[in-house]
């Protein structure tokens, strides 16, 4: 298929770099397989032939938007803009605004169009997702809510597809993004190849990146909110108690987290709870009834039950392998016995697997 890579100014080293492998590994993996290969990949860029990356590196020669037809996919990598200031003054540059014209052009005509990262803000200012369910970078999304209205955000997913619209996240949701690519245009069975091949998870949700205490800190009354429920996290948190410690009404402040983050309180709640939750697994050792306790639950079952939601993972699973080895050797002394027995047996010579030399 004919795929048009837009190279934008200062665009995100990774997030290119990963493009192109995924996309020259899937072709690979056809032609190895005595099938043409997938992707007929052209680097376009808006009107200069070659374009600096976010670290400096020289990006070309690049195809003229102007002068290609409308491509079947077009990819939109991220670019290197992580501050509000750096990113509005990204989306009023000529290169920008030309690109994202000739994009709309495109879509109307029956391209497919791709973006990660800071790209999905140069798709929304051109208007192309008005109306659409999409996604950006998680600790965006409180800007992205107020500078785009019409654009339904969705956070809970990595990648967002929406019709002839794809979007994903920051910089290596840009990775997942091409999987969907392969998987969508190609087969399920090749995105799984590439992904092994590259040694890249599948990973469904941002919700386990996400810092909640981030998507507050460029709104005052949220940040007072935060600094509250971070004091009295291992108390019951009601709304109603929030509200009142905040000099708010409850339906004001639900109000106040709708439009700022997309949850409600007692979601917010919810997310710090796991945060602070998981933080104590990964450095320490206290069984998952006093890590309950610690942050506000007085059954571990709920603890459990979010964990699982918002990690995917369960509380064993999120505690170092050396915890888990360690609590496993401690509560087995038949264990500690074998365990010392092969380890004075071992041999340097010895193989790693059966059929394997080291």
């Amino acid at each position: 298929m004919k795929t048009a890579v837009l190279i934008l100014p200062g665009v995100l080293d990774i997030s290119l770099g990963i493009t192109l492998d995924v996309m020259n590994t899937a072709n690979r993996l056809c032609v190895l397989a005595d099938r043409p290969p997938l992707f007929d990949i052209t680097l376009a860029g808006s009107g200069r032939r070659r374009e600096r990356s976010g670290s400096g590196l020289e990006v070309g020669p690049l195809a003229r938007m102007a002068d290609l037809p409308p491509p079947e996919l077009l990819l939109l990598p991220g670019a290197n803009r992580p501050s509000r200031s750096e990113l509005e003054g990204w989306l009023a540059t000529r290169e920008v605004v030309k690109a994202m014209d000739r994009a709309g052009g495109w879509l109307g005509a029956g391209s497919e169009v791709a973006a990660s990262c800071v790209s999905t803000f140069a798709l929304a200012q051109a208007g192309l997702l008005d109306g659409r369910v999409a996604t950006t970078s998680w600790w965006l999304a409180p800007w992205f809510r107020e500078r785009f209205p019409r654009v339904d955000l969705d956070m809970a997913r990595m990648v967002v597809r929406d019709g002839a619209i794809s979007t994903a996240g920051a910089a290596l949701a840009q990775a997942d993004l091409m999987l969907a690519m392969v998987a969508r245009h190609g087969s399920d069975e090749l995105a799984r190849r590439c992904a092994r091949f590259l040694m890249l998870d599948h990973r469904v949700s941002q919700s386990q990146y996400a810092i909640a205490s981030h998507l507050v800190c460029q709104t005052p009354t949220l940040q007072r909110a935060d600094r509250w429920l971070q004091t009295h996290l291992g108390e019951p948190v009601t709304l109603a108690l929030l509200a009142e410690a905040l000099h708010m009404t409850p339906r004001t402040l639900s109000r106040h987290f709708a439009s700022a983050v997309g949850m409600s309180p007692i979601q917010y709640v919810q997310k710090l709870r796991v945060e602070r939750a998981t933080q104590l697994l990964e450095t320490g050792r206290a069984s998952i009834e006093s890590v309950a306790a610690q942050v506000g639950y007085a059954d571990a079952s709920m603890l459990r039950k979010l964990l699982r939601r918002e990690r995917g993972m369960t509380p064993h699973g999120i505690r170092p392998r050396s915890r888990r080895a360690s609590a496993a050797s401690a509560a087995d002394p038949d264990r500690r016995r074998d365990d010392g027995h092969a380890h004075a047996h071992a041999t340097p010579d010895a193989p790693c697997e059966p059929g394997t030399s080291r």
